[in-house]
């Protein structure tokens, strides 16, 4: 792993926040750091975790990268993050030339309503692919629902911090995925987000969701960006079955209405006791994206069935 000025930097700067000093870091250190993780292939939750649980040193970290990514694909995130960090004109590169995928009526829902959902945009045998990934991780036996509610670290809230299989990261890698973010990004020039992955069993007695608060994934510290989040709908995801859930159009009164709250918590507190949102049902295989200034959650689950999805996202370059 060639030790890069901004490796080093990102190292030292968790290094320093682990034992609780916030040392200044340059303006776009967050967003380097997002590039950086994204082309070595990176979780940010595992990353994290091994900087502040189990790291020893610089070399330790190194080769746990090379030992988690192989030495191969390491050598080759080397090269493409040093060519995108030595670029000059990063910042004003050209969009590019990107496909044209969603139709005017997408186009024009999305405009107005600021989320989509792009029906099958995945085929089943992948979407399953990808959630034997969860069952087997979890140890969950469908046919089984005691197994649904066992106990596992990785498995927090309705999250599950799951980053490296190969069934993710071919949907990651999936060209029409692609094609559609970049169509709503308006550029070509995207890395992937190596995100994690959704499990949402139906609640009962020994288990109840906790999790549908309104939000945003936003810091109002800084300005705030257009970004697509979105996730992929890995079986059917029925009303009641714990889809996602969000507020149409808000993004068009979001930039006015944000400026009147000090505070993330309070735009929070203020957002719910007004906003009614919309539950969005799918398909497996179906993609929603949505805008980062519309609210959203998940909802209960009140199925026979527990809900899985794989969270997806780009980054600009």
């Amino acid at each position: 792993m060639t030790d890069c000025n901004f490796t080093t930097l990102f190292y030292e700067t968790h290094q320093l926040r682990r034992i609780g000093k916030n040392e200044p870091t340059p303006d776009d250190f967050d967003r380097i750091e997002t590039i950086w993780l994204n082309f070595y292939g990176l979780g940010k939750f595992e990353t994290y975790f091994f900087l502040y649980a189990d790291c020893k040193d610089f070399q330790h970290f190194k080769n746990w990268v090379i030992q988690l990514k192989g030495q191969d694909f390491v050598i080759e995130a080397d090269q493409k993050f040093k060519q995108w960090q030595d670029n000059p004109n990063r910042e004003n590169e050209n969009p590019g030339t990107f496909p044209k995928v969603l139709s005017p009526e997408q186009i024009q829902f999305w405009e107005e309503n600021g989320y989509l959902r792009i029906s099958k945009a995945v085929d089943d045998q992948r979407c399953d692919e990808v959630a034997l990934q969860i069952r087997r991780h979890l140890n969950i036996d469908l046919n089984h629902p005691a197994t649904w509610y066992m106990e596992h670290p990785d498995w927090q809230g309705i999250m599950v911090q799951l980053y490296q299989n190969e069934a993710m990261e071919t949907v990651r890698k999936q060209e029409n995925i692609r094609q559609i973010f970049a169509d709503l990004y308006q550029t070509d020039q995207l890395v992937a987000n190596i995100e994690k992955l959704g499990y949402n069993p139906p609640e009962c007695e020994v288990w109840g969701f906790q999790h549908g608060k309104l939000h945003w994934d936003i810091d109002l510290d800084k300005p705030v960006e257009f970004e697509v989040q979105g996730i992929l709908y890995l079986n059917d995801v029925p009303e009641n079955g714990g889809p996602l859930q969000l507020v149409p159009g808000f993004h068009q009164r979001f930039e006015e209405w944000i400026k009147q709250f000090s505070s993330l918590e309070r735009a929070h507190t203020s957002m719910r006791l007004t906003e009614v949102p919309q539950r969005i049902a799918g398909e497996k295989g179906d993609l929603i994206l949505w805008r980062n200034t519309i609210p959203h959650a998940a909802t209960s689950n009140n199925s026979t069935l527990p809900r899985f999805v794989q969270y997806l996202s780009f980054s600009k370059l």
